[in-house]
């Protein structure tokens, strides 16, 4: 039970998200303590005692905790979105494309882009190496269907040795692709 608890805890949790979501929770409090130091002094100050003052609080709170939301929010969803954008560009078939990293974007989306754009470029080049072994095959089948053309065939004018090295050579580069 400690190996998947290890295992969970590396692989599923990010610390620099854990990070965020603790300062937006420590915002939050510190607002409400401000807020509470502030109706402390008004009531001592001040004199004032109301329904009025509570009401305040409470709304003043609702403000605090809607900017911390939104500011979270457009901090980590917010580059999701553009990615989301990105990711468009790439999937028309732009695999030269690579996504973009801003200065204020949260480590956890950093972590994240570094590996979608580690990915398309295995991709871009399996990609390119698939092109040119489609080539490479359309070129070899080619020659091999010519050795055995119907004249070479009746005329008897058939190497099948050189043929079986040919097809020898392919499945070799099919075999190498395929263990990439």
């Amino acid at each position: 039970m400690g190996i998947k608890k290890m295992i969970r805890q590396k692989y599923f949790v990010s610390r620099e998200l854990q990070l965020s979501i603790a300062l937006l929770v420590t915002l939050v409090l510190l607002g409400g303590i401000f807020l509470q130091s502030v109706a402390a002094a008004l009531t001592e100050y001040f004199e004032i005692d109301s329904p009025i003052l509570g009401i305040m609080m409470v709304i003043g709170y609702i403000v605090i905790v809607a900017l911390s939301s939104i500011v979270f929010s457009h901090r980590l969803v917010g580059p999701f979105k553009r990615l989301e954008y990105e990711v468009k560009h790439i999937r028309s078939g732009e695999l030269d494309y690579r996504l973009s990293v801003r200065y204020k974007d949260d480590l956890y989306v950093r972590g994240f882009i570094d590996e979608v754009n580690g990915m398309i470029e295995e991709y871009e080049d399996l990609h390119i190496s698939g092109s040119a072994l489609n080539g490479e095959l359309i070129i070899g089948l080619s020659k091999v269907t010519d050795s055995l053309s119907t004249k070479n065939i009746s005329a008897g004018n058939i190497d099948y040795a050189a043929i079986l090295d040919d097809i020898k050579h392919l499945q070799a580069k099919l075999h190498k692709f395929r263990d990439r």
